[in-house]
């Protein structure tokens, strides 16, 4: 169990879905946005346990890249597209709690799906033989660091102003989506 949960704390740190965490907390508030992303990184790594490897096999790596690029490129440009008629320059952003559980359960199920993150799990899983700790730790890892993603994105949505935000976070998901479709074309 403290190997998994070192492992995720230190693999995670830096990774893309702390970046898109802390964005959506800057939309949709703490609330919905730490119970979406924690729930979809512990689906997520449940099924990298019991997968692992397999995954690779049972998922072309060539159907999710592209995907998760689509994702990322639908949410960027819906961002900076949408226009709220009550969004004001001098208005933090936030939306209702319930939006932000499934904007962030999506989004981070997604990026999560193949990631270092859930090989990794697979790989302790498959070397211990410990399916429950590894799965525990990782859990325990992913609240704490989901817990402080959300905290800081909270904080940031409070003192920059709403267009501001929407335009920043909608530029940061473009750019993973462009990232991703460059990694799947070469």
């Amino acid at each position: 169990m403290l190997s998994a949960l070192g492992l995720v704390s230190v693999a995670e740190l830096g990774d893309k879905s702390m970046f898109a965490v802390i964005a959506l907390a800057t939309r949709y508030g703490r609330k919905g946005v730490f119970v979406g992303a924690l729930s979809a990184l512990i689906i997520v790594s449940v099924i990298g346990a019991l997968l692992g490897t397999t995954a690779s096999i049972l998922i072309d790596e060539n159907i999710i890249q592209p995907f998760a690029a689509l994702v990322f490129l639908a949410f960027g440009t819906y961002m900076l597209l949408k226009k709220d008629p009550a969004e004001d320059e001098d208005e933090v952003y936030k939306v209702r709690s319930d939006s932000g559980v499934l904007a962030s359960f999506s989004l981070i199920a997604v990026m999560e799906m193949g990631d270092k993150t859930q090989i990794a799990i697979f790989a302790l899983a498959a070397s211990t033989g410990d399916l429950i700790s590894v799965v525990l730790g990782a859990a325990i890892a992913f609240t704490v660091l989901v817990a402080i993603e959300v905290y800081l994105g909270d904080k940031i949505g409070k003192r920059i102003s709403a267009k501001k935000m929407r335009m920043v976070a909608g530029l940061v998901f473009l750019a993973f989506g462009v990232a991703y479709l460059l990694q799947w074309l070469l």
